[in-house]
């Protein structure tokens, strides 16, 4: 069993490095886990991305969601998102160098729930 993801939950790159910011995404007052309400949508951008092709700091950006792997444990008629659920493969835009400047460049990566926000509801 895992944890079940509340608000305050903790996102991470596989590969890269970047900032994440959970936005827009849905959350219930319907359940809550530690005074914490239970997401139901879990949406993402990316920012400040540096990895893979991207290898100007900080100039790749993409957005993407996690999928929830929950078979069980529903809130609002849809899957709980569970500690280390993760996103599909997103692709990020941003910069690399070339000759004298910078031209185009593409990277992918995953983003996984590092930490639900809680840990006392589990789910499967």
């Amino acid at each position: 069993m895992k944890n079940i993801v509340v608000e305050g939950c903790v996102l991470q790159l596989q590969s890269g490095n970047g900032t994440i910011t959970i936005s827009p995404s849905q959350t219930t007052s319907k359940v809550k886990c530690d005074n914490k309400e239970v997401y139901t949508s879990l949406k993402f951008t990316i920012s400040n991305y540096t990895g893979g092709a991207i290898t100007v700091a900080g100039s790749g950006n993409g957005s993407g969601e996690i999928v929830s792997s929950a078979q069980k444990v529903k809130v609002d008629g849809v899957p709980c998102f569970l500690e280390g659920d993760q996103s599909m493969t997103i692709t990020l835009n941003g910069l690399q160098p070339s000759g004298s400047g910078t031209a185009p460049a593409i990277a992918t990566d995953i983003v996984t729930i590092q930490f639900a926000g809680q840990s006392k509801v589990k789910g499967v």
